[in-house]
C-alpha cells in the first residue's frame, strides 16, 4: 500500500512539473506572451532583432519586440509590425 501511495505522489509531482514547464519556452526561463499590443509603438523599438513565437496554449501568436521600455508582444497581423519587419530585415 504504501509504495503504491508513494507511486501516485511522485506521479502527480511529475504531472504538476510537466504541465508547469510547458508554459514556459525551455531554456529561456521566461513566461511566454499570452496578449499582444496592437497599437503603433514602432518608435519605440530599438535595434534590428525580433523574434516569433508561435501559438501554443496558453502562449499566443505573436512577435517580440525589444523596446525602450523592455520587451513587448505585438500582433503579428498588424501593419505596423509587418513593416517594422521589412525594415528590420532591410538592415541585416
Amino acid at each position: 500500500m504504501k509504495i503504491l501511495f508513494v507511486g501516485l505522489i511522485l506521479l502527480s509531482i511529475y504531472s504538476c512539473i510537466h504541465s508547469f514547464a510547458a508554459h514556459y519556452p525551455a531554456g529561456k526561463n521566461r513566461p511566454c506572451c499570452v496578449s499582444v499590443f496592437k497599437k503603433n509603438i514602432s518608435t519605440l523599438v530599438t535595434g534590428n532583432e525580433y523574434r516569433e513565437q508561435p501559438a501554443k496554449y496558453p502562449c499566443v501568436n505573436a512577435v517580440i519586440f525589444t523596446t525602450t521600455e523592455g520587451q513587448v508582444c505585438a500582433d503579428p497581423g498588424a501593419s505596423w509590425v509587418k513593416k517594422q519587419i521589412v525594415n528590420m530585415k532591410k538592415v541585416r
